[in-house]
């Protein structure tokens, strides 16, 4: 992944890291400033870089001296009315650090996909929770979505097909939703922008412009059929889009107006079968005014 996409995510993590260890330094102050707690720390600090090197050495450290020590670090804060022993991170799994064990964090994963959501078009997401409440004869596809987004389903391509207005992108946000609280990398993009950088790979081979389609764990595509189509652009990017993420076994949502035999029409076989292949893909038809839900399975 890009870096320009990882550092403000990855800064706005940190951020909150410095704002974490300025107010615990703000609340340790009276303690720092404790005599005995700055001799005591200092025998502690050294003890530990000791302990630490015996115990690269395979000798035996002085753990008792060390937790005796701790012990006593303790109470001088508790005198101050302290139990708090570091700073309150937002993340407990790699304290605002972004990355833990080497690999990138959940709290990375959100922020990247948050910041990847400015540029899809879409202003906010919505909610689960909140839009089953007021979803109606829908609240049954929504309750199915929420488990398949939270399932490992062997079915990992979903096409919503409906007129304009049954909800289709209203449901594929709460999806959107669901998967960045999860950690997951997602994108989400219009047919029209994805086409776009599809015609802009066939004339500078920039292979992140593709990439970025692939390689996301999460990808949802809004409103296919809406885009026009470029000779030898749009059709072979977007089968090769779908087939990669079908071969790499990636979540990938499509919704459109077109029902499946308009797909097979304005597209071609290769990518009709794609999306219509039972074995890997959930195909559902939203119609009519009450948003009824129709399953093609």
């Amino acid at each position: 992944m890009k870096q320009d996409i990882i550092a403000p995510a990855l800064n706005k993590i940190r951020a909150k890291k410095l704002q974490a260890q300025a107010e615990f330094d703000r609340l340790m102050a009276p303690v720092y400033a404790d005599e005995k707690y700055q001799e005591i720390n200092k025998q502690y600090v050294r003890l530990v870089i000791e302990n630490a090197r015996l115990q690269a050495s395979n000798e035996q450290a002085n753990l008792a001296e060390q937790a005796k020590l701790e012990d006593q670090l303790a109470k001088i804060k508790a005198k101050y009315g302290i139990t708090q022993t570091k700073p309150n991170f937002a993340c407990k799994n790699c304290d605002d650090n972004g990355y833990k064990n080497g690999e990138m964090c959940v709290c990375l994963k959100k922020e990247i996909s948050r910041h990847l959501l400015k540029d899809s078009g879409f202003e906010k997401l919505e909610d689960f929770d909140s839009s089953t409440k007021t979803s109606g004869n829908l609240a049954p596809v929504y309750n199915k979505m929420k488990e398949w987004c939270n399932a490992n389903s062997a079915k990992n391509l979903i096409y919503f097909a409906g007129a304009t207005g049954v909800g289709k992108t209203h449901l594929m946000q709460c999806m959107a939703n669901e998967f960045i609280e999860q950690g997951r990398m997602v994108k989400i993009v219009t047919a029209f922008k994805m086409n776009q950088d599809f015609r802009d790979f066939s004339k500078s081979f920039d292979e992140d412009l593709l990439n970025k389609y692939i390689e996301c764990e999460v990808l949802f595509v809004d409103d296919l059929g809406t885009e026009p189509l470029y000779r030898n652009v749009t059709i072979e990017y977007l089968y090769l889009v779908i087939n990669e993420r079908k071969m790499k076994k990636l979540k990938t949502i499509i919704t459109s107006n077109l029902d499946l035999s308009d797909i097979r029409d304005r597209y071609d076989e290769r990518i009709f079968s794609r999306i219509a292949d039972r074995q890997t893909s959930i195909n559902l038809l939203l119609t009519g005014d009450d948003k009824r839900l129709n399953l093609k399975k």
